[in-house]
C-alpha cells in the first residue's frame, strides 16, 4: 500500500493566489499518493469558485470542505487535520507556495529513514510580490533554550515547510480544543505543544516560499487589526498556560504589557498618532525615542516624514 501524504490549505479569500498554491502541490515529484485537503472558511471573494474549478479538474487529488460559519484560521486548520487520511501531514497557506518540486520526496525519505522523527522542516525563502525581492532564509531553532520557549521567541522557520507524522500529531494535539476555542492561529501553538514530546529535524534544502507583503492574521496592517489579533492570541496563551503551567505560565499583566508595546510599535509604523499617544502612555520600559515621539504630535509626524523619505531614497 502506497504512502499517502495529506496537504492542508486553510482557505480564506486569496482568490488571486490560491491557484499558485495548489499548482505548486500538484507539481510535486514524490513516490507517494497525495491528497489536498482544503477548508474554505466562508471566503468573501471569488476563492470558493476558484476552488470548485480546481476540484472539478483534479477530483482524485482535492477534497474540498466549505465551513457553514467562519471558524478562524486555527479552528479551520484543526478541522482539516481531522479530515486528513494521510500517513504524513503538510501545510501550505493559500498565499504561499512550494518552489521546490522535490519538497515532499526529500522530507518523506528522511521521515521513512528516521522513524523517530515526528516533525521535519526545511529552509525557505521570503518573497515580496510588491518589490519582486526574494530572500533565502535558513531555518533554525535555538536548542540551548527549552524548545517550547524557543518556539515563541527564538526560532525561524516557515509553516509551509513542515511535515508531520500524522499519528504522532493527532495523538498529542487536542484538535477539538482548537475548534471549541476558535483559535485564530494554528502554527506556533501547535509547535509549542508538539515539541513537548519530540524534537524537530531541520533539512538543509530550500523548499517553500512565504509571501510577506500580503495582509493576513499574522501580518495585520493597522493597530485595530493587531489589537484583534492580540485579543485572540491571548486565548491561545491562556490555553498553553493551562497545558504547561510550570514551563509556560500565563501572566495576565505580562501579556497586557507585551500587547501594549506591540500596539505602540505598530502605531508608529503605520503613522497612527492617536493610537501611539494612547499606548505610549500605557507602556513602561520603552526607549526614550518611542516615549517622546508617541507623546508629541509634531515630533511624531516629523519622524514619520523623515522615515518615509529615507525609505524612498533606499529604493532608488
Amino acid at each position: 500500500m502506497r504512502t499517502l501524504i495529506s496537504v492542508i490549505i486553510p482557505s480564506y479569500n486569496r482568490a488571486d493566489t490560491v491557484g499558485t498554491t495548489i499548482e505548486s502541490i500538484l507539481a510535486q515529484k514524490v513516490d507517494a499518493d497525495i491528497e489536498i485537503v482544503i477548508g474554505d472558511d466562508c471566503s468573501t471573494d471569488n476563492a470558493p469558485q476558484v476552488l470548485r474549478e480546481y476540484q472539478a479538474k483534479y477530483p482524485d487529488f482535492i477534497r474540498l470542505f466549505f465551513r457553514e460559519q467562519n471558524m478562524g484560521l486555527g479552528a479551520n486548520w484543526a478541522q482539516c487535520v481531522k479530515d486528513c487520511r494521510g500517513d504524513f501531514i503538510c501545510n501550505c497557506d493559500n498565499d504561499d507556495y512550494w518552489h521546490n518540486p522535490n519538497k515532499l520526496q526529500i522530507q518523506l525519505e528522511h521521515m521513512l529513514q528516521h522513524p523517530d522523527c515526528n516533525i521535519c522542516i526545511t529552509n525557505h525563502r521570503l518573497y515580496n510580490r510588491d518589490t519582486g525581492k526574494i530572500t533565502e532564509c535558513k531555518a533554525y531553532i535555538n536548542r540551548e533554550m527549552d524548545i517550547q520557549l524557543a518556539m515563541e521567541s527564538s526560532c525561524n522557520f516557515c509553516n509551509a515547510t513542515i511535515m508531520y507524522r500524522a499519528d504522532f500529531m493527532k495523538r498529542h494535539l487536542d484538535l477539538d480544543e482548537f475548534i471549541r476555542r476558535r483559535f485564530s492561529l494554528q502554527d506556533w501553538p501547535t509547535w509549542v505543544i508538539l515539541t513537548a514530546y519530540t524534537d524537530i529535524d531541520i533539512l538543509p534544502y530550500s523548499t517553500a516560499t512565504m509571501c510577506i507583503e500580503t495582509i493576513s492574521v499574522s501580518r495585520p496592517d493597522s493597530v485595530a487589526r493587531l489589537k484583534k489579533r492580540l485579543e485572540r492570541d491571548k486565548l491561545i496563551c491562556e490555553y498553553l498556560g493551562e497545558l504547561f503551567p510550570e514551563k509556560i505560565p500565563y501572566d495576565e499583566k505580562g501579556y497586557e504589557s507585551m500587547a501594549n508595546r506591540q500596539l505602540l510599535t505598530k502605531a508608529i509604523h503605520t503613522g497612527e498618532f492617536e493610537e501611539a499617544w494612547y499606548y505610549g502612555r500605557l507602556c513602561s520600559g520603552i526607549s526614550w525615542t518611542k516615549r517622546h515621539i508617541s507623546q508629541n504630535k509634531a515630533l511624531f509626524y516629523t519622524y514619520i516624514t523623515l522615515r518615509d523619505f529615507a525609505k524612498r531614497l533606499c529604493k532608488h
